[in-house]
């Protein structure tokens, strides 16, 4: 697991950096209904956070990495339906931007699960 952790440090400072510039210009743009705004301002930061703790901490307990995980499907799902709500018409913008959002998330949910079998985990205390 040790040769991932660079690769994906590299990505986790790529998507921190992309969610945190992308939560201060929608937090300040006009449109956009609430849920979009709550997705960009709120749920991309968080994973992006998540994700960063995920990859420099080496000793969290698997639960703490699966719950890491699953707010990374939740990122990827939400972005993905974003893009599909985009295809078909129902809101307006460009469908590639929530996909370029999904992509470093949904490696991070392989990374984080091949974390949680790793077998010398901390157990919670």
């Amino acid at each position: 697991m040790r040769f991932l952790r660079p690769p994906m440090l590299a990505l986790a400072i790529m998507q921190a950096a992309l969610a945190g510039f992308t939560a201060m210009v929608g937090a300040f743009a006009d449109g956009g209904d609430v849920w979009s705004r709550l997705v960009v301002v709120f749920l991309h930061p968080l994973c992006a956070a998540g994700l960063v703790l995920l990859v420099l901490s080496h000793r969290l307990t698997t639960a703490v990495v699966l719950a890491i995980a699953v707010l990374m499907m939740v990122t990827v799902a939400v972005d993905l339906l974003f893009a599909l709500a985009i295809v078909r018409g129902a809101v307006k913008g460009d469908w590639e931007l929530p996909v370029v959002f999904a992509v470093i998330p949904a490696l991070g949910v392989v990374y984080a699960l091949l974390l949680a079998m790793v077998p010398d985990r901390p157990s919670p205390q």
